[in-house]
């Protein structure tokens, strides 16, 4: 069956003016508004996204992970749009880091409407009398058997494309995973073993599932708060994301306000009325 690579590039257009107009605004970030400048997308809407001023001191640490969490993503739905049902395949939007001549560096994606957001990294699943999200919360089982048991794609968000006219066309258009990992190797949103832990306490396999595919063994257990929001986490807590460390994460929010902050990237509201990229 033909299958696609899973990534959705800037293309051509390695240019960008950012504008002053926000579009979106979390705990964490800020996005504002941008044209893409010449190459394939020249003149298309584009999202830039920067850390607010409180918290720049992580994104050093966020950016140097970013493009290495897109690369593994990709490959990952690479994978999964190998076998899966044509329709349901899976586009990641690579974004590129752009530093402004003040310094202020921003990541600049592709804008897409109709955002929103399937799962979290802390074991948030969405509504499951929804099929999209299903088919997303199976990706993200997925991903844990296709990587041996030591990693999950999660923090799912972007639309369902929907083509009306060539149905088998149709795709999911992700921005921002996170990936959780049990040697917690990327950057602020991976929530270790117990990022990984969260997700299968809450997952119930379902008709997009293998009855082939790994899960973890024993009893997984929530360790976070279920919010649809994402959680970034320094690097200094590594330690206390394995499952050999007590710390429980959800009865201890006043304890770690100043490090549990939650965004929900849907507020970026991305968007793209553009169909030049399809495959």
């Amino acid at each position: 069956m033909p299958y696609m690579h899973a990534a959705r590039t800037n293309l051509t257009s390695d240019s960008v003016d950012i504008h002053s107009e926000v579009i979106g605004e979390g705990t964490f970030r800020t996005c504002l508004a941008g044209t893409y400048i010449g190459g394939n997308r020249n003149g298309q809407d584009a999202a830039c996204k920067r850390f607010k001023p409180h918290l720049r001191n992580m994104e050093d640490e966020f950016f140097a992970q970013d493009v290495r969490i897109g690369d593994k993503v990709i490959m990952i739905a690479t994978g999964w749009n190998e076998f899966c049902e044509r329709g349901k395949e899976i586009l990641v939007n690579s974004g590129t880091i752009h530093t402004s001549r003040s310094g202020m560096k921003y990541l600049v994606e592709s804008l897409t409407r109709d955002y929103e957001k399937f799962t979290s990294n802390t074991g948030y699943i969405g509504d499951t009398s929804d099929w999209t999200v299903r088919c997303m919360e199976a990706f993200t089982h997925y991903s844990y058997h296709r990587m041996g048991g030591q990693m999950i794609v999660c923090d799912l968000q972007g639309r369902y494309k929907w083509n009306r006219y060539e149905h088998n066309k149709s795709r999911f258009e992700l921005s921002d995973p996170a990936i959780c990992s049990r040697l917690r190797q990327y950057g602020p949103t991976d929530l270790g073993e117990k990022g990984i832990d969260s997700f299968f306490a809450n997952h119930c396999c379902n008709e997009f599932c293998q009855s082939n595919w790994a899960r973890p063994a024993g009893q997984p257990r929530c360790w976070f708060p279920r919010s649809s929001g994402t959680t970034m986490l320094p690097s200094h807590y590594t330690s206390r994301l394995s499952l050999n460390n007590p710390t429980d994460f959800r009865w201890t929010q006043g304890q770690w306000r100043n490090v549990l902050g939650m965004i929900a990237e849907d507020s970026d509201s991305d968007m793209d009325s553009y169909d030049e990229d399809d495959w």
